[in-house]
Formats: C-alpha cells, sequence, structure tokens
C-alpha cells in the first residue's frame, strides 16, 4: 500500500515531492540470557529463528515485501538495545542498514537513547558510549567530521537530498552526572544549533530526531521526565523554518503541535518498535512502525504530512490496525490550519444534492481533510452530522468510508 499524496490547497494549487521516512523507534533488543522468564524483550539479538512472524523485526520484512515499501530514509530515534548490550547495539545496528537496502533509502538517520548507552557503568574500563563508537558503520552516522561533532557536541546538521537533519544527543548528560531520568539539551548545544542554522540556506524540509521529548507528554501520567530545555529547543528550531521533530522514549503514540507563539513544530511522539509496554499505556498502546510522509508546501513552506502506521501482534505481524487505538489512528495527518466548520461547509459544497459519496472521493475535492490531526478531523465529523446532517460510514477497521445525507 503506498501513502503517497499530493499536497494541494483550496486556495492555492501546488503538488510537489514528497520525502518518505520509515521508523523504528524503541527496539529494546537484547540476548537471551538478559530475559530468563521470556517476558521483558521481543526482539532477541541472538534469535536462531527469523520466520515470518518470530518477532517485529522479521515481521517487519514480511510487511515490506506485502506492501511493497519504499523510503528515502529510515529513522531511529534511540533505544535500540535494552541496558546498553554491545552484542545488541551491533545487531540493530547491522538490521538498520539492511532495512535501508531493502527500501531503497538514502541514508540511516539514528541518535541514542538512554538504554544505549551504559550510564551505570556496568563494563569495567569503558566509556559510557564507547560501544556505540565502536560500532560499523559509524554511529550515528558515516561521515566522520558529524560523527565527530555529534561526540563532541551534542548533535550535527546536516542536508540530504534537500533534507536537513538535526540530530540530537539528549541522552548526553548521561554520561556526566545523575541525569539518567529524564534528557537534555543544555546552553551550550543550543547556542551551537542556534550559530549553525543561522548560516544555512534554507531546506525544503526540516527534521529533527531525538530519543527524549521536547514537547509536553502528560497523558497517562508519562510526561515528568520532559527534556531540559525542550521549549527553548522548540523555540530555536521555529525561527528557521518550519520543523517536523520526532522522537521515542515514552511508548505512547501521538502527534501534535508544539507549545509556543511563533511556527509551531510538529512533534511526533513514536510507539515502541519492539520495546515493552506497561503500565496504564498497555490498555492502549501496542508495538508500533511508523511510515511518514511528508513535504512543505507552497511559497511558505507550510509543512503538511501523512502517518501510516502498523501494530503488530506475535503470530500475527505488521496489520493496518484503523481505530483499535482511537487516540492514534493507523492513518494521521497533519499541517492543514483550516477550520473544522469551513472544511464541513466545503464537504456540503462537493457532495451538493448526491445521496452518497466514498470517503475517497471527498479527500480528492477537498485535500486538506487528509492532513487533519486526529481531534480536528472528529470536529469535522462532528459538525458534518449536526449541521449538514451527513454522516459518515466506516469500514472494518473503523476508518472513514462513505459520507451519505440523511433524508430531512
Amino acid at each position: 500500500m503506498s501513502i503517497s499524496f499530493a499536497i494541494i490547497s483550496s486556495r492555492r494549487a501546488a503538488t510537489l515531492k514528497t520525502v518518505k521516512f520509515a521508523i523504528l523507534s524503541d527496539l529494546h533488543a537484547a540476548p537471551r540470557s538478559s530475559d530468563p522468564k521470556k517476558t521483558e524483550v521481543k526482539l532477541y539479538s541472538d534469535g536462531d529463528g527469523f520466520g515470518r512472524h518470530d518477532n517485529p523485526l522479521a515481521s517487519l520484512h514480511e510487511l515490506i515485501a506485502r506492501e511493497q515499501l519504499t523510503a528515502d530514509f529510515v529513522v531511529c530515534p534511540g533505544d535500540m538495545t535494552n541496558r546498553a548490550d554491545p552484542g545488541a547495539l551491533r545487531f540493530v545496528w547491522a538490521q538498520l542498514h539492511k532495512l535501508r537496502e531493502m527500501l531503497g533509502a538514502k541514508e540511516v538517520i539514528a541518535t541514542v537513547g538512554n538504554h544505549d548507552v551504559d550510564s551505570r557503568g556496568n563494563e569495567v574500563g569503558t566509556i559510557p558510549r564507547e560501544a556505540l563508537m565502536r560500532l560499523t558503520p559509524r554511529f550515528p552516522i558515516a561521515t566522520p567530521a558529524l560523527a565527530d561533532h555529534f561526540w563532541a557536541h551534542g548533535f550535527y546538521i546536516t542536508t540530504i537530498d534537500g533534507v536537513r537533519f538535526l540530530v540530537l544527543n539528549s541522552s548526553f548528560l548521561h554520561e556526566h552526572r545523575n541525569e539518567l531520568d529524564k534528557g537534555a539539551v543544555t546552553g551550550y548545544t543550543l547556542e551551537l544549533i542556534g550559530r549553525e542554522l543561522e548560516q544555512m540556506p534554507e531546506a525544503m524540509l526540516n527534521v529533527a530526531v531525538c530519543h527524549h521529548h521536547p514537547h509536553v507528554h502528560s497523558e497517562l501520567g508519562l510526561g515528568p521526565d520532559i527534556m531540559i530545555n525542550g521549549k527553548e529547543l522548540l523555540d530555536a528550531l521555529s525561527n528557521h523554518g518550519s520543523w517536523l521533530v520526532i522522537h521515542g522514549h515514552k511508548h505512547h503514540p501521538k502527534v501534535e503541535i508544539a507549545q509556543g507563539d511563533f511556527r509551531q513544530p510538529v512533534v511526533l511522539a513514536c510507539g515502541s518498535f519492539s520495546g515493552r509496554i506497561e503500565g496504564e499505556n498497555a490498555t492502549i498502546s501496542h508495538n508500533y512502525f511508523h511510515m511518514l510522509e511528508a513535504g512543505a508546501f507552497g511559497e511558505d513552506h507550510d509543512l503538511r504530512g501523512v502517518i501510516q502506521s502498523y501494530s503488530w501482534a506475535t503470530g500475527i505481524g505488521w496489520q493496518d490496525y484503523g481505530t483499535a487505538n482511537k487516540f492514534f489512528p493507523s492513518r494521521v495527518g497533519f499541517g492543514c490550519s483550516t477550520p473544522p466548520l469551513q472544511l464541513a461547509r466545503e464537504v456540503d459544497r462537493i457532495m451538493g444534492t448526491r445521496p452518497f459519496m466514498s470517503w475517497a472521493d471527498v479527500v480528492a475535492s477537498v485535500p486538506d481533510l487528509a492532513h487533519l490531526l486526529p481531534r480536528a478531523l472528529k470536529a469535522v465529523h462532528d459538525q458534518l452530522s449536526s449541521r449538514y446532517q451527513i454522516s459518515i460510514t466506516c469500514a472494518d477497521n473503523g476508518l472513514p468510508a462513505q459520507l451519505g445525507r440523511r433524508p430531512e
């Protein structure tokens, strides 16, 4: 299944190239010996089986073939391993590059999670990041100057085929002091980020990748460990274009517009690809793989995109889960700021006197609908029902399928 889309506005028609990202966050891979009760790890780095649905990674190979998926970049926002296991780090790093080849991607864009650094000193005679620094190809990127910059200053910035990436080490302080419960971007790093962005030309698309959440994530009591200086980071980014921020850590997926008063970034909190889901979150979330397609629209470079997500279950593999997670359905848009009432009015006009119309045909005529955040899309549904007597019939997976006018 392709999630390609044309970004078209009812005010200014324009179609442009979009960029696709395959996102695997919080894999938490580990050897079998670290999980004697077989309850903590879903992705074993020394597994002896790699059947279709033995684990989320084996199932992903099947999904890629089945859906003929392609991507421009493979993104991993950290926690490749569980408790900084060196062998698991090597395993995941190799697998991410294998996925890059399978998907036809240009590069692996990865960063450090708190589980990727030996911050508790388990390996005698090593520095906390040593296993990461020994990876081949180099981590987090093969370009020596960029990798050195990342380890020295806590980030690197590069532009690849029009996409500008800021890759941040939000676990920077885990190596130096007792900051194991939250991520951070230091004042020093913020200053350097600002200087580099000021000296760079504008990019087609801006993407920041980090592990910890710079934007409030208060659902289910998951939010107290927000990144130190997270808001300052988001404010700094907004001075240099529209940004998409991709992070992990919470194992609870959501997409929101960040706080702020100017050009607020879009923030995607990724679900965990193969980590354990705990507590109340386990009643809502599963393991997730995300395919995100985004582009910058028009002369103002408005950021718009669509996220297609899949959930994994043992013996079944990766599936489009529809609205099984009503807070983060399998298909989510972002980037449209048109008021819901205005969109509902446009849908009513498009339907005219027709008693029925497929959702696909409506979206083709009103493409803004594809780029609405979940709550905004629900508001459009509510306005259609209450003001225009238009009901929405859903497919078996709970996603919209058809619109119909109720009799007067």
